[in-house]
């Protein structure tokens, strides 16, 4: 009597799932790896961008450039309601936003013959993340804040 053979066998289904499961588990890793860098990314550039808003808010606002070895703390909500800085979306929950803990740091070094030697550090402050910045201390340091008429998540 002959067998009429169809279709897979039970190992043969078996060898099949084995091998699927180790590609989607070498295939998850390395996209996981890339949305972790792609996320240190935006991090590094909402760093960035921070530092820049915060540079042209003291363009319009020369008044409050601190003076010669003094600091000067910029909230981020100040920086957005004013419209120098975009609203931070946190990559980690979109429904977040980085806007109300973070802030800048602006110092004003020993200045050189007409020129102002002003250093800036960001602190950003997200889900899961936060700067290295915001180790330093501020305490004592003139802080601007947002006016209370201000509205950001």
């Amino acid at each position: 009597m002959k067998m009429n053979k169809k279709g897979f066998t039970m190992l043969e289904l078996l060898a099949v799932i084995i091998i699927l499961g180790i590609l989607m588990t070498l295939a998850y890793t390395s996209i996981s790896k890339y949305l972790e860098q792609a996320r240190d990314a935006t991090y590094e550039d909402f760093e960035q961008n921070i530092k820049d808003g915060v540079t042209n808010y003291l363009i319009d606002h020369t008044g409050s450039i601190p003076s010669e070895g003094k600091s000067l703390v910029v909230d981020v909500k100040k920086l957005v309601c004013e419209g120098y800085v975009e609203s931070l979306q946190d990559p980690n929950e979109s429904s977040k936003t980085c806007n109300l803990e973070s802030y800048a740091i602006v110092k004003r070094n020993n200045d050189t013959g007409y020129n102002m030697d002003i250093d800036y550090e960001a602190c950003l402050v997200c889900k899961g993340y936060k700067s290295p910045a915001c180790s330093n201390s501020i305490s004592g340091i003139t802080r601007l804040k947002a006016s209370s008429s201000c509205e950001v998540d």
